[in-house]
């Protein structure tokens, strides 16, 4: 799951940018980026200016991983220049940090490939006016997009795009036609996007915008309505998740006194959609919705509130696990997880949560993890965790100023010996676990998955396509940060589907599997045969589908097996 800020939590950070010294001491601590198995977090003291940001990989233990900034002399001491405003993360270790200027329109831009042990600077941007703002997402390791929002009379829009990791950003289009400018950007490559408008916000959200040349041209979609809300039925569009090519859309429509939320699943990167279908499906939430009439016409507009009641607050996990959260006063809300596309469910009244009928922002990580940003008295945000699913939340604390990274070194690739430690076939699928050992002097940590490369017998790339998470031979496990002693050795699990059930279709065998522990550019090369396949069924052939486990201990690995 990729959760991005949404443009109305943007503007929020964007007043903490600009607030007074004479603002009422609080310290807003907010969500900015949920998925690839973590969750980044920054805290900003609006009598200063100064912030810091945190991730998580189990939601439990923060790490400070604030990139260091020189503040020029003309910055008042104890102040600070930049409010770190946006995150986005391909992996527990490949990410972008975003920070705006409080003073102009200037962005930076910082970025890592080590969890945030370590930062490169890349070119930054501008928000093309000083009310408005910038946000950043990424497709993989390499296609990303930084999308502009200026507001006022000097309000501009441009979109940006890379597909060298950050390192350039040519304007892919000053001017989008067909397309909102409230709007949040989310692609599934680099051509095809879809725009969607934040759910109970003055914003009409009742349709998606898509593009399919990489944002210069828009247009609206809709999905067909279900059958018993009616053909003419219209309801509120929520942000599309993907995974690979595997995405989903919330879709929330009015149904008498209460509302009826589905799901439309994309297997093609969101060429086409179809709902889904599933025993628990739809899902209903009390609570009467009414859509204004107005936004059939009125298809993007800030003066325009979209609809009226307390509209559910829906999260995508994944592709097949998705949150809803029931709003309510203090003690009274409810929230539900859905996970197997619909298959399971469970619902829960949460005691322990404050009034969540404001703007709220909730963003999942799995079917356990999850945040929770709040809005709080003077205009500033406070974030709950939960990582039990939902049965009890806490506000997130963070470490205090000082707290910085851990002492004990990560992993270098160099100082590992990576070995198989056996596999094993079960119902279509190869299950493998490998071994890492320490063969340095020191103790060191490795923190997150290891991304894994097929290479056939002639050293070239065999497609893979590798999902961090669990699969029919990998069970799920939470990432930890592991430490291995020297001599010590950690554990990381494999699995993919194998020819059965796919008929007389062939996928490409590889000879090496190059693996790379999280952290670390350098790899290290086993030989070994691996042909995998993939997409469930011989109509959906995927080659080269891969799904590893993050790195973990020899108990936890025990524990699980």
């Amino acid at each position: 799951m990729a959760a991005v800020i949404t443009v109305l939590a943007l503007f929020s950070v964007i007043a903490l940018s600009n607030a007074s010294a004479s603002t009422k001491v609080t310290t807003s601590t907010y969500l900015l980026y949920v998925g690839h198995d973590v969750g980044v977090a920054a805290t900003t003291n609006p009598n200063t200016g100064c912030g810091e940001v945190f991730l998580t990989t189990d939601f439990i233990h923060w790490r400070n991983i604030t990139p260091p900034l020189k503040i020029p002399k003309s910055v008042a001491k104890g102040q600070c220049l930049y409010v770190w405003s946006d995150a986005s993360f391909t992996s527990p270790t490949v990410g972008w940090l975003l920070a705006r200027n409080g003073g102009s329109t200037q962005t930076i831009l910082r970025h890592t490939v080590d969890g945030g042990r370590s930062w490169i600077t890349q070119p930054g941007g501008d928000t093309g006016s000083n009310a408005g703002g910038e946000t950043i997402s990424f497709v993989n390791s390499l296609v990303g997009w930084r999308q502009q929002f200026g507001v006022g009379s000097n309000g501009a829009y441009a979109l940006q795009r890379t597909i060298d990791g950050g390192t350039t950003w040519p304007t892919r289009s000053p001017d989008p036609r067909g397309w909102c400018a409230i709007t949040n950007d989310v692609f599934s490559s680099a051509s095809l996007g879809f725009a969607s408008a934040p759910w109970a916000s003055a914003t009409n959200s009742t349709h998606l915008w898509r593009t399919q040349d990489g944002g210069v041209l828009w247009s609206t979609l809709t999905f067909p309505p279900p059958s018993p809300i009616g053909p003419s039925a219209r309801g509120l569009y929520g942000e599309p998740e993907f995974s690979g090519p595997n995405g989903v859309v919330p879709v929330d429509y009015p149904a008498g006194r209460h509302q009826s939320i589905y799901f439309y699943a994309t297997r093609n990167g969101g060429v086409t959609w179809r709902r889904e279908v599933g025993s628990h499906l739809p899902i209903d939430v009390s609570g009467e919705l009414t859509i204004n009439p107005q936004t059939a016409t009125r298809v993007c507009s800030l003066d325009l509130r979209a609809s009226s009641g307390h509209v559910a607050i829906v999260a995508t996990a994944s592709p097949s696990t998705w949150w809803i959260l029931q709003p309510g006063p203090k003690g009274q809300t409810t929230r539900t997880v859905v996970t197997a596309n619909g298959a399971g469910i469970t619902s829960y009244d949460v005691k322990d949560l404050p009034a969540t009928t404001g703007q709220s922002d909730l963003a999942a990580l799995n079917a356990n993890d999850a945040l929770l940003t709040l809005p709080i008295p003077y205009g500033y945000d406070t974030t709950y965790e939960t990582s039990n699913g939902g049965v009890g939340w806490e506000k997130v604390t963070l470490p205090t100023t000082g707290s910085t990274v851990s002492v004990t070194p990560q992993c270098a690739t160099s100082h590992l010996r990576i070995t198989l430690g056996h596999s094993g076939v079960a119902m279509g699928h190869i299950g493998m676990n490998f071994l890492l050992k320490n063969v340095g002097k020191r103790a060191c940590e490795l923190d997150g998955f290891p991304t894994v490369q097929m290479i056939g017998s002639t050293t070239h790339l065999v497609p893979t396509e590798v999902t961090f998470g669990t699969d029919y031979t990998v069970p799920f496990i939470a990432p930890r940060i592991t430490r291995i002693k020297p001599g010590g050795t950690a554990v990381f699990m494999l699995g993919y589907a194998d020819m059965t059930g796919y008929g007389v279709a062939k996928c490409p065998a590889a000879h090496t599997l190059r693996i790379t522990p999280p952290g670390d550019l350098a790899s290290h090369d086993l030989h070994l045969e691996v042909q995998a396949y993939g997409g469930a069924t011989i109509q959906r052939l995927v080659c080269g589908e891969i799904t590893v486990s993050p790195i973990m201990s020899l108990s936890a690995w025990r524990h699980i097996s």
